[in-house]
């Protein structure tokens, strides 16, 4: 399908390949949409015609499932015709979020069409009518679903090359549309053998069948709104950009902002205390460099100056180490400073990562036990300790 998928972009798209492209990207969301429109309003003609010849409640309520999706693919073109518009005053990182907005309308027409749907079903229960159709009808509805299942794949193709949620949850919706259509065939069969209170019912099946692809669709545009966290090979490729620059000892704190395709990235890089700060600004300007090839956004980085040859670094290290590893809360530390020349004055600074996937961590708990620890080994000391926020990544 990938091959075909890409075949067929070429026919309506210049440079197709160019992906990463915001134009060629919008492009390619147009197109999707308009094809969709077109198929779903053929197979919605096919569907209505039928239906009304044979009095079916579950085949008119797919026939109306059938028209929402090009609604919603409607909504697909106008959400990504509005996603390629430049950065203005108003919209400094551009429109990119537009695109997860049309995925949620997405899912909202879903949810009212689903609730519509039910109730003509439920009369259709309470008020059942005779309703039979030819096999010869019953093989054509089901070239509807081999039909739908083709749009859903090319669709998801599409999204997949272009890395977009929409036309995922507009693939979604097209496969939700065929299963629908499979629940219709079984009523209508049934009807053959008397049970004509089986078309409400696979109408209700219907209904339920759209309730659950909105509530999925909306999970998945709702996500990027509220701020996602980036990918975990999206991060490692950021840490390895800052490692590849000379003189980089460790990266921590990578924060990422997504708006589309647009991303701002802010991190934070640990050099020799030793280096100029002519150095250390040339080193930052390396890496903002290296990162941005890799994100294709803006970079910000703040340097940390190391002071691996502190006479005590490698005592207080190892202490740290030890109470780390032993504490499955923790999951790692960074950005080590000794500030005084001692061990009997001066202050101890450093942050932890907690190992906290849903926020159910007592940050404060875990910060007392680790001072009460480290205190125990350097009872002179002060001590600074930081928790680092979930939404920076620290390797």
């Amino acid at each position: 399908m990938k091959t075909f998928a890409f075949w067929f972009a070429s026919l309506f798209i210049k440079n197709h390949t160019r992906t990463a492209d915001p134009q060629i990207r919008a492009a390619y969301g147009m197109m999707e949409g308009w094809i969709s429109i077109i198929g779903n309003t053929l197979l919605f003609v096919i569907k209505l015609t039928i239906g009304l010849a044979v009095g079916s409640a579950a085949l008119l309520a797919d026939a109306v499932h059938t028209l929402t999706d090009s609604a919603t693919s409607a909504v697909v073109i106008v959400g990504f015709k509005m996603s390629r518009k430049p950065s203005d005053s108003r919209h400094p990182f551009g429109h990119g979020r537009i695109e997860p907005v049309a995925t949620l309308i997405i899912a909202i027409l879903l949810f009212v069409t689903g609730f519509e749907l039910l109730k003509h079903s439920i009369t259709a229960i309470l008020h059942p009518t005779l309703s039979t159709a030819s096999y010869a009808a019953i093989g054509v509805i089901f070239g509807t679903v081999i039909a739908k299942e083709l749009m859903a794949r090319f669709s998801f193709t599409l999204g997949e090359i272009i890395d977009s949620a929409t036309l995922k949850a507009d693939a979604l919706h097209h496969r939700s549309d065929a299963f629908s259509t499979l629940l219709v065939i079984v009523a209508l069969i049934a009807s053959h053998f008397g049970y004509n209170q089986l078309d409400g019912i696979m109408g209700i099946g219907v209904s339920l069948v759209i309730f659950a692809s909105a509530w999925g669709i909306a999970r998945e545009a709702v996500s990027p709104l509220i701020g996602e966290a980036p990918s975990l090979a999206f991060l490692h490729e950021i840490e390895g950009a800052c490692r590849a620059v000379t003189e980089v000892l460790g990266v921590h704190d990578i924060i990422v902002h997504n708006y589309g395709d647009t991303h701002v990235v802010s991190l934070h890089i640990e050099v020799s205390h030793h280096l100029s700060a002519l150095t250390i600004h040339e080193i930052a300007e390396d890496v903002e460099e290296s990162v941005a090839r890799v994100s294709g956004g803006m970079v910000v980085v703040h340097m940390d100056p190391i002071n691996h040859d502190h006479p005590h670094y490698n005592i207080v290290l190892s202490k740290i180490q030890e109470v780390a590893k032993a504490d499955d809360r923790i999951l790692t530390f960074h950005d080590l400073r000794i500030v005084g020349a001692t061990l009997d004055r001066g202050t101890i600074l450093f942050d932890l990562t907690l190992a906290d996937t849903d926020g159910s961590l007592d940050s404060q708990a875990v910060l007392r036990d680790t001072e009460e620890k480290i205190k125990a080994r350097f009872p002179d000391l002060d001590l600074l300790i930081k928790i680092a926020p979930m939404y920076s990544y620290n390797p």
